[in-house]
């Protein structure tokens, strides 16, 4: 499944700005993809990412969760994000302030964040886990973070097409 870009009569990208709502809609239309398995190894212990699509709008990626891994703190910067757990178990723990909220996603579950939404996502079950992400505009980058005592402290920025 791939995205058809539309253009206005001034030649431009139609679309450029997604709701919470459409870019869930849209992780559950990628989920249902028969094939989605076949973009990714999922007998591998290293985690795995495919890009399914990409705008400069618009960024679809399909990861891989084995068994004890996780993102570790970090944030997308400016791009807001939704993500579907499409097979397994995922646990999402988000920063706000001093506290943590913890969020169980389980096949089928989806959630949406704003830009600079601060989070750390595992996978919480037995076996692969497999998700679908989405960024608007496309990911350029992401901040990571370290926890302290006096609460998140940024490590530092990994860039695309620099750190992965």
């Amino acid at each position: 499944m791939t995205l058809a870009p539309s253009t206005t009569r001034g030649g431009t990208a139609g679309v450029n700005r997604f709701t919470p709502d459409q870019l869930l809609r849209t992780a559950r239309l990628f989920a249902t993809d028969p094939d989605l398995e076949r973009h990714v190894d999922l007998t591998t212990t290293e985690r795995q990412w495919a890009v399914l699509d990409s705008t400069p709008h618009l960024q679809i990626w399909l990861l891989t969760w084995p068994e004890g891994t996780g993102t570790g703190w970090h944030d997308h910067v400016d791009s807001a994000g939704a993500f579907l757990t499409v097979r397994g178990h995922l646990l999402e723990q988000s920063w706000h302030g001093r506290r943590t909220e913890s969020r169980s996603l389980k096949a089928g579950d989806g959630r949406s964040f704003g830009s600079r939404h601060v989070h750390n996502v595992a996978n919480a079950g037995v076996g692969t886990a497999l998700s679908i992400h989405l960024y608007t505009p496309r990911l350029s980058a992401m901040t990571r973070y370290a926890v302290t005592p006096d609460g998140l402290q940024a490590k530092g920025i990994e860039r695309a097409g620099v750190d992965w």
